[in-house]
């Protein structure tokens, strides 16, 4: 029987028999071992949560908070199972988080719950005490073999009170003793998790307005086209340039780091009204559903966590540009979603429940320092994705290639950092950024922050001075080390995996320390490391270490 709570929470239990009804006694145990189990074990609870809402307030880690409530009312209140279950997009029952005895459920356990009971709380908002095979949820009751069950409303703040999800204990011994005490310390323990539910929504609501704020943000003015393509060292690529303006094929942008890319794709996209301007960063994140979240966005509820909606970058850069940046570390596995998105314009956000899918029009521009043509032909890159970015390719120099452009590239941000100085460089320091010991290999990047120190060297040597001479210079472009030989391609990228193994090692390591410390709850040890549960989950699932919380 379900018994749904008025005011505040009471419930009767009942235990049924063989048959339906009140045909053998309640359950029930030795006065010493129930006393010890209703009210000592909801008082040891009480402090055990007290102690978890400290620690909330310390680091406000919602997630963390959530996962270790649950935690502790399993193991208090000697639960089998316990779920936290939201809404999704289309009203479903979501998993976001779930516990047992002995740390995370499986996929199957999860499974394994009354659902009857859990649509009861949602459709009356109360919480309830269920007993054995009796009532709405007894088919369920009885196949699982639910001794019995505790489940309270998780209700929306600030609205109506409506469930939006429901915590869920459920017992599966038969000697297991639950009563008024653990069912009010349960909706006690459900309001709490309401109000931090409401508040990571606020604050995941607020972080998609600043996200969304950035990805518009035009930042400082940055060169004009004409301005980037006035080089000498720029004619051969001059009038693919100019003729990109003009056309709507996709850009391939190919260079070393610091060369330019972005801002060429940034003139490019302003030269041709083709704004707003969108810069993706790919190879963040190798989990599909968080490259998906990023590119396409995704709809409240769609996945644990998902307590917002969020518009992907693709929405955000419609009418205008989309930047791929360094689209070689794209994992395969996403690459066929931004094929898809190439070839028709169309794409689906997370928990998409239209039957039409979302729409898009952008101008794409893909950018990477790597050697995209070689990844092709070694199986790493889609040779149809590559052949889609590659409407109009472009290779910008290196700035060791245009060593005699130095110094009015350096005048040229020297104007544009401080616009109401009139910096100038001297004979001498001209000279010095053409040495031939400035290998350069930051490029513009490179030059761009060497003349930042340089300005700020000589304004504080000359507070009204307007002269950037060698000492100043020499002091911002120490050269660096001496490179050692070329190993070649093969050498180069055996050294690379050798490379990434140990970092593998090293970050498996750091990870497995992290989960014992904090007994296999991934939220908490996420916390420790300083990332998201999400970006550690994707590492586990990578990395190939259970996930054991």
């Amino acid at each position: 029987m379900v018994t749904p709570a008025t005011g505040t929470p009471t419930t009767t239990a009942v235990v049924g028999g063989d048959r339906p009804g009140r045909d053998r006694p309640p359950l029930t145990l030795p006065r010493g071992v129930r006393h010890h189990q209703t009210v000592s074990r909801p008082d040891r609870a009480r402090a055990d949560l007290g102690r978890v809402i400290g620690r909330l307030i310390e680091s406000a880690d919602h997630d963390a908070f959530l996962e270790e409530t649950l935690t502790t009312l399993v193991e208090r209140l000697g639960a089998d199972r316990g779920l936290i279950l939201l809404t999704d997009a289309a009203g479903a029952a979501l998993t976001a988080h779930a516990r047992g005895p002995g740390g995370q459920l499986s996929a199957r356990e999860q499974q394994e719950v009354s659902r009857s009971i859990v649509h009861e709380v949602w459709r009356t908002g109360r919480a309830v005490l269920i007993e054995p095979n009796v009532g709405p949820g007894s088919a369920s009751v009885m196949t699982l073999g639910i001794a019995c069950a505790l489940a309270a409303p998780l209700r929306e703040i600030g609205g109506d009170g409506a469930p939006r999800g429901v915590v869920y204990l459920d017992y599966r011994n038969p000697s297991a003793t639950v009563g008024e005490p653990e069912r009010e310390l349960l909706a006690l323990a459900a309001d709490l998790m309401s109000l931090v539910l409401a508040q990571r929504e606020q604050l995941a609501g607020a972080r998609e307005v600043v996200r969304a704020s950035r990805a518009r943000a035009g930042g400082p003015p940055p060169p004009t086209l004409d301005e980037l393509l006035r080089p000498a060292s720029m004619a051969a690529l001059r009038e693919d340039a100019r003729a990109a303006v003009a056309s709507s094929l996709p850009i391939l942008l190919l260079g070393e780091s610091g060369t330019g890319k972005t801002l060429l794709a940034r003139a490019i996209a302003e030269a041709s009204g083709r704004t707003p301007l969108v810069r993706a960063m790919l190879g963040a994140a190798d989990d599909l559903n968080t490259i998906t979240s990023e590119l396409f966005g995704h709809e409240r509820g769609s996945f644990s966590g998902a307590l917002a909606q969020r518009t992907g970058l693709v929405a955000f850069a419609d009418g205008g540009t989309l930047v791929l940046d360094e689209v070689l570390n794209l994992p395969p596995h996403a690459q066929q979603l931004l094929l898809d998105f190439t070839q028709f314009g169309t794409y689906r956000p997370l928990g998409w429940a239209r039957p039409e899918p979302a729409h898009a029009r952008v101008r794409l521009i893909a950018a990477t320092n790597g050697d995209l043509p070689a990844a092709v032909a070694a199986g790493k890159f889609r040779e149809d994705l590559f052949y889609r970015l590659s409407g109009i390719t472009l290779t910008l120099p290196p700035l060791r290639a245009r060593r005699d452009e130095v110094p009015e590239l350096a005048e040229g941000f020297l104007r544009r950092l401080d616009p109401d100085r009139p910096w100038t460089l001297a004979v001498a320091a001209r000279r010095r950024l053409v040495a031939t010991d400035l290998a350069w290999p930051g490029n513009l990047r490179q030059l761009e922050l060497a003349m930042h120190r340089a300005r700020d060297r000589a304004a504080l040597a000359d507070p009204d001075g307007t002269v950037i001479d060698v000492v100043h210079v020499d002091g911002a472009t120490r050269p660096g080390p001496v490179a050692a030989a070329d190993p070649g391609l093969a050498g180069g990228w055996q050294a690379l995996a050798a490379e990434r193994q140990r970092l593998d090692d090293r970050e498996r390591e750091l990870i497995r320390r992290a989960l014992d410390q904090h007994h296999a709850v991934v939220a908490r040890a996420a916390a420790e490391l300083g990332v998201s549960r999400t970006s550690l989950v994707s590492r586990l699932r990578t990395l190939g270490i259970a996930d054991r919380g």
